[in-house]
């Protein structure tokens, strides 16, 4: 029994892919999945980092820094940050 065990694993290396409908299956999905991921990830970082969006956070947070010390009223800095990003 443990000789035709043996036999078979070196005979057929892949289980499943011996002509009886196994095949790779589902795992195959994983690697493309994990890319995917990581682009994606990567794809944000940058975009996070875009000179234009760093900008306009620069400018809300002047804004937010005005509104705080009073020297503009709550709709004053509504009005400004919507013309903020409209531009952008």
């Amino acid at each position: 029994m443990l000789a035709e065990l043996t036999t078979y694993a070196y005979a057929h290396p892949h289980p499943g892919w011996d002509g009886t409908g196994g095949g790779p299956g589902w795992w195959l999905v994983f690697p493309a999945a994990f890319w995917a991921l990581v682009l994606a990830t990567a794809g944000y970082l940058v975009y996070r980092r875009s000179p234009g969006r760093m900008a306009r956070a620069a400018a809300e947070r002047v804004l937010a820094e005005r509104y705080a010390r009073g020297e503009i009223s709550a709709d004053e800095l509504g009005e400004r940050r919507a013309g903020l990003r409209r531009r952008s």
